[in-house]
């Protein structure tokens, strides 16, 4: 990891801090006033809040490589690792065959919404602050449902200019394990991904719900093509229709993840947990009744949030948070039908995909969904609607105290996940080479 903590973005990831926004825009004007023959800061454009997109620029190779930071308001992890990876660079730039471009912040006006939540060390105190936009409101993601967002269109356009030989996506979640999806294979990379994860303690996850139908070649590395992924929204029920009368957009290919193969190049995503989840110590579930223990648990969570929801709405006006309500709460319900084993859950049953890890899997996404549509409703509150408030308080407190016993979270460095990421990142580029 790098030495330099002359910057408080720097010293924020010493301090097993993530760093804040503005101090990752310092850092990377720093640099550039440091570096000026390598390193080159400019302004893309400004979000739909007037904010400013920023792009650091390291170097002068012909073939491009670009990081995205900030795709989701809730993930802090992919600032530290664009320290990480800058001052590697920096380091030894003779070794770099790429140039290294870094879009600071892809959501600039969601992470101003959700930058309380990166000072949180337990899950309690992380979900009372948290914050992740409406599907629609997602840049990465809007396109794929119809939806136009400056963010979305800027990078596209940076797509277009750059054409990236690699494309990678800086992703956390709250707790779990770690695992990369690539619109490509990459034969050299599972090892290093592998060995970098066992260093630094970091479990990987071979059952994540966002992978269920997707290849797998290596432990937490998987493949994705367009059609996997519209397959796998299906199942998920995580993709959300367009709200007003436009016309669909043609799916998942039509996100920023794909846009690199426009030009021959690819993307990789890259998840790291903020928390280890402890090894399954349940054993070898029977999945026909864990599915259906998972279906009825999110579908009585659904049904106490969307009373809740139904009589305080009326009252609450449109706001980001009252939105990003919706996309979870309609996830539970059709997760809750797709889930039940004497319906939509037949499917997974039939399909052998019922592995411990991807029973596991269902089972984190059954305890987080509930949590989060809770959280964003409590946020959404107005401060004179203390009735509900307590309602709210009380199933926050009892649910992640359940997620909580469940896993037994365990806090990851932010150092841990930076470096990490970035040894992929690294692993990810050496590895194209090798294939190219």
């Amino acid at each position: 990891m790098f030495t330099d903590a002359s910057t408080a973005a720097g010293k924020a990831v010493l301090d097993d801090r993530y760093p804040a926004l503005h101090d990752l825009a310092d850092a990377a004007h720093q640099l550039a006033a440091r570096h000026p023959n390598m390193c080159r800061v400019r302004t893309l454009g400004t979000s739909r809040g007037g904010r400013p997109l920023l792009l650091l620029t390291i170097g002068h190779a012909k073939d491009h490589a670009l990081v995205v930071s900030g795709a989701h308001a809730d993930e802090f992890s992919g600032r530290a690792t664009v320290l990480e990876l800058a001052h590697r660079i920096l380091a030894q730039p003779a070794q770099h065959t790429v140039t290294w471009n870094f879009l600071l912040c892809l959501d600039p006006d969601g992470a101003h919404i959700a930058e309380d939540s990166r000072h949180a060390r337990t899950l309690p105190q992380y979900f009372a602050t948290f914050y992740r936009p409406a599907a629609e409101e997602q840049p990465e993601w809007a396109p794929a449902i119809g939806a136009d967002l400056p963010e979305s269109r800027i990078l596209l356009d940076l797509i277009d200019e750059l054409r990236p030989r690699l494309q990678f996506s800086l992703h956390s979640t709250d707790l779990g394990g770690t695992f990369v999806q690539a619109t490509c294979h990459l034969p050299g990379l599972a090892e290093p991904f592998a060995k970098s994860a066992a260093a630094l303690g970091i479990p990987v996850d071979s059952g994540s719900f966002d992978t269920f139908w997707l290849q797998e070649p290596g432990p937490g590395v998987f493949t994705m093509n367009a059609g996997d992924i519209d397959r796998q929204e299906s199942t998920t029920g995580m993709l959300t229709a367009p709200t007003g009368d436009e016309e669909p957009a043609a799916g998942v290919q039509a996100t920023t993840w794909f846009a690199p193969q426009r030009h021959g190049g690819d993307t990789l995503i890259i998840e790291v947990p903020v928390w280890a989840s402890r090894p399954n110590s349940q054993g070898a579930a029977d999945p026909r009744i864990h599915l259906a223990t998972c279906s009825e648990h999110l579908r009585d969570r659904a049904r106490q949030i969307t009373t809740l929801f139904d009589t305080i709405r009326p009252h609450l006006a449109d706001t980001p948070l009252l939105r990003a309500a919706h996309t979870p709460l309609t996830a539970m319900s059709q997760l809750a039908d797709q889930w039940d084993p004497n319906g939509g859950g037949k499917r997974l049953l039939q399909s052998g995909l019922m592995t411990p890890a991807r029973l596991e899997g269902i089972e984190l996404w059954a305890h987080r969904l509930p949590i989060r549509t809770a959280a964003l409703l409590r946020r959404a509150l107005t401060p004179d609607d203390a009735g509900s408030a307590q309602q709210l308080d009380i199933l926050l407190h009892d649910w992640c105290a359940h997620y909580e016993k469940r896993f037994e979270p365990t806090w990851i460095p932010v150092a841990h996940q930076s470096v990490h990421q970035a040894n992929t990142v690294l692993a990810a580029v050496e590895a194209s080479l090798h294939v190219a």
